[in-house]
């Protein structure tokens, strides 16, 4: 009898599973990014890199390390619910080394002589580097670019996000154009577009996958080589309450036969994380600043301050 029951309570939970999992499945999520005026929210990003080039049997390896903090500030959120923020890196600690010379390290908050291999990140940290309006969905509205970047395949400034709620198992694209330049000076145009696909949401938060898809077709190694860094594939956290990417992860694992001579190699390993700070981080700034002056307004005209313990 005992057998029994058990046997019908394991029955009813798993028909309960079956039936959970299948509404799951079916649930549609609407995906939007969601930012206040007046916010500033900051992310930790870290690229780690190695490639290992062979061009008639000599071999060299270039390494690479980069930690720094990109922060929105958001300047502007109109009716429609579409945001303008101010894009800028506010720190960046990077070093490389190629073969056995020494290394060359840069840190914009220690280093008082710039090596010259990072004066020009020098002059991009702690200013604008662009002015982007972007709707709820993330499309580019509007941007203002003072000074050129550089994009290694890591999703462009902002991700975009479906027209539509989605269910789990849901993909959408976003097609882009790479210029691809050959010894002979001529240009070659490859369409990629990044693939997104809906895996699964779990407390509020969406796991997305992305992957780079080449559309053009090609066989040519001189440009499969200046591609690699653009084939992307890895994985974004999205908060959907909140409204924005908690983390991302990208990998890369590339190999390139052929492309300075028959017996030329090329291997590209590389990861790019990214990673949101606490906003309680945040938060504590700016009552800090604000604490700063309101003592600076009671302290004015020669009149102490009262302090409340």
């Amino acid at each position: 009898m005992n057998t029994r029951r058990i046997l019908t309570f394991v029955a009813v939970l798993l028909f309960a599973l079956v039936a959970t999992a299948e509404d799951s499945a079916k649930e549609t999520h609407l995906l939007r990014y969601k930012f206040s005026e007046g916010e500033q929210v900051r992310w930790k990003v870290v690229h780690v890199g190695t490639t290992e080039t062979t061009i008639q049997g000599n071999t060299q390896t270039s390494k690479s390390h980069s930690a720094s903090t990109k922060v929105w500030k958001v300047s502007e959120v109109d009716e429609q619910g579409n945001m303008t923020f101010v894009h800028l890196v506010d720190s960046v600690d990077m070093w490389q080394q190629v073969s056995d010379r020494p290394e060359i390290r840069y840190n914009s908050e220690k280093t008082k002589e710039v090596p010259t291999e990072y004066e020009h990140v020098a002059k991009t940290v702690g200013v604008p580097l662009a002015t982007v309006k972007i709707s709820a969905k993330g499309d580019i509205i509007d941007r203002d670019t003072p000074t050129p970047s550089e994009d290694f395949g890591v999703g462009g400034i902002v991700m975009l996000l479906p027209e539509k709620p989605v269910k789990i198992g849901s993909t959408w694209y976003e097609p882009s154009e790479l210029r691809n330049r050959l010894p002979d000076g001529r240009v070659k145009r490859v369409k990629i577009r990044k693939l997104y696909e809906l895996v699964k949401v779990k407390t509020g938060v969406a796991t997305i996958s992305i992957k780079t898809e080449v559309l053009t077709p090609f066989n040519d190694a001189r440009i499969q080589s200046q591609l690699v860094q653009q084939l992307t594939d890895g994985t974004i956290k999205f908060d959907l309450d909140a409204g924005r990417i908690l983390s991302k992860q990208l990998d890369w694992d590339e190999t390139v036969v052929g492309f300075n001579g028959a017996d030329s190699l090329m291997k590209y390993l590389a990861r790019f994380t990214e990673e949101l700070l606490p906003a309680e981080a945040r938060t504590a700034q700016r009552i800090e600043k604000a604490g700063a002056a309101k003592t600076a307004r009671a302290s004015r005209d020669g009149k102490p301050a009262l302090r409340r313990e």
